[in-house]
């Protein structure tokens, strides 16, 4: 009597062959795919938490990656609002030419007076000016031993609009105008400070967003790491639902919802982490504003901020998610 072949174990082929048995395919369901993806979306976290330790690890380097320009933002951010209450009365100083009578200079003065944009100007003859410098520097005896005053007519015009960094272009063009006049032979704006407090907070801000182009791209690399291992750790299991027919965006979801909770995690500590820094510098930042008796009030991350956050890292979990789990799946064969 002829044996009955041993089937212990499934094989490819009769897995293939019993596929004409399964049932068909029913009707989308909105409600049942929204089930799918919220038991997926627990075990994913639940799969982290049955490893405490390798995934505090990884959310708390995700985090700190994420927290240096975040904390880098909040920086600037207060330097652009201390700069932004630094309202002060701008002067652009004209030094007319040495050999300038003072009818002419008058008659600049008066002409520069009408402009609809300076707000008004003052006069200050030859004489004066060597008074003031005398004052100033101590050097009257050697002063009053020169044959002639050396010093120019000066014009001190005063421009309508406050300084401030989104006026200093403006003031800058004015200054630039009044340069150009044929009785000026130099004009000066005293807010060479502010330009290079505008440089300063230009070269903050590409800093910025350099580091944090950089620290994204590392948050995708942890991710992708992290997500290629538990894909090589189930290996086994991602072979059986191949061969049992499941679908590469059957396969991946778990992966990628596991790369979303890795980024929302280390977003919303990288959150935490700059609150808490926030708050404790917060003590001796109002001691420092006390002493300059300004009205400042010190600036952290606000709702919308921490959502945006919140978003940018669960987008950058789920991306570095999908780029490693496409790549590992698809080295997966079926032999």
């Amino acid at each position: 009597m002829a044996q009955k072949p041993n089937q212990r174990g499934a094989t490819r082929e009769s897995i293939k062959a019993t596929t004409h048995n399964w049932p068909t395919r029913t009707t989308f369901s909105p409600s049942k795919y929204f089930r799918q993806h919220q038991a997926t979306l627990t075990e994913s976290f639940m799969r982290l938490v049955s490893y405490p330790l390798a995934s505090i690890m990884t959310v708390m380097v995700i985090a700190i990656a994420l927290s240096l320009p975040g904390g880098l933002y909040v920086l600037l951010k207060n330097v652009q609002s201390v700069t932004d209450q630094w309202e002060q009365q701008s002067v652009i100083t004209l030094y007319l030419f040495p050999n300038m009578e003072d009818t002419q200079a008058l008659a600049l003065s008066h002409r520069l007076s009408a402009q609809d944009d300076i707000a008004s100007v003052e006069y200050i003859s030859k004489e004066e000016g060597l008074r003031y410098f005398e004052q100033s520097s101590g050097y009257e005896q050697i002063l009053s031993a020169l044959p002639e005053n050396p010093l120019p007519i000066v014009l001190r015009v005063i421009p309508k609009q406050i300084v401030d960094i989104t006026t200093l272009s403006r003031l800058q063009a004015l200054r630039d105008q009044l340069a150009s006049l044929k009785e000026v032979d130099h004009a000066e704006l005293d807010a060479q400070w502010l330009q290079r407090l505008a440089n300063i907070l230009s070269f903050g801000q590409r800093f910025v967003y350099a580091l944090s182009v950089l620290l994204v791209v590392a948050v995708l690399l942890i991710v992708g790491n992290t997500i290629r291992m538990a894909v090589e750790s189930r290996r086994d299991e991602v072979l059986v639902m191949k061969l049992v027919g499941a679908t590469d965006a059957y396969i991946r979801r778990p992966f990628l919802y596991m790369g979303f909770w890795f980024g929302v995690l280390g977003g919303f500590f990288a959150s935490l982490c700059i609150l808490l820094l926030s708050w404790w510098v917060s003590a001796p930042a109002e001691r420092l504003i006390d002493l300059y008796q300004s009205g400042f009030q010190l600036q952290t991350f606000n709702a919308d901020e921490t959502v945006l956050c919140l978003t940018i890292s669960a987008f950058v979990g789920v991306f570095g998610a999908w780029i490693a789990v496409n790549r590992h799946i698809a080295n997966i064969e079926l032999q």
